[in-house]
């Protein structure tokens, strides 16, 4: 009988030994957001190299701190631009490149959106863009057509492990997912 009892002891032992293991070996990596603090886009006329927008966005403490915008030139009327996207963590030394070492890698995860009000533009993405989740185009070359001239606003969002992702209208919609940046730049000119 005590053999009995010793040994139905051992194995449940045993069982809440086996049961209780932990996953040590195979923890679940981790996939912090990103530090983002400057964002450039550099659009360049297509016919006309020397004719460039640049919109600026410095959050020297990341997107959740404050951040100064700028816009320097003006888009011109009929003329399609080519958009160049850089964004960067400078509080590294060196600077981090986010989108070349962070988002570009993980391109799955990562979808960006496009919006504009009271500007008459339109936008493609390019057949060379990268591809993002969902089969969907993730944003980092596009071309942009200019219509007649107006101001208003163009506004850039970077989702992170979007839910659902659509660009089949160019400028792109997301659902679900966490935004590593939405920027806004105001008084955005076509002349």
């Amino acid at each position: 009988m005590k053999t009995s009892k010793f040994f139905i002891s051992a194995l449940f032992c045993l069982t809440l030994m086996t049961s209780c293991s932990s996953d040590d070996d195979n923890p679940i990596p981790i996939n912090p957001e990103e530090l983002i603090t400057d964002v450039t886009l550099t659009f360049t006329n297509t016919a006309n190299s020397a004719d460039t927008v640049v919109l600026y966005s410095d959050a020297p403490d990341g997107q959740d701190g404050a951040s100064s915008e700028s816009v320097t030139g003006s888009f011109t009327s009929g003329a399609t631009y080519a958009l160049t996207l850089e964004i960067l963590n400078t509080s590294e030394t060196p600077a981090d490149d986010v989108l070349n070492d962070d988002i570009i890698p993980e391109a799955d995860e990562h979808f960006i959106t496009y919006a504009v009000n009271g500007l008459n533009l339109t936008m493609t993405r390019d057949a060379n863009d990268i591809d993002g989740p969902n089969g969907s185009k993730l944003g980092v070359n596009t071309t942009w057509s200019v219509g007649a001239a107006s101001t208003g606003n163009l506004q850039i969002v970077l989702t992170h492990e979007p839910t659902s992702t659509d660009d089949s209208d160019g400028f792109g919609t997301v659902t679900g997912g966490s935004e590593d940046l939405i920027i806004t730049f105001n008084n955005v000119e076509i002349q």
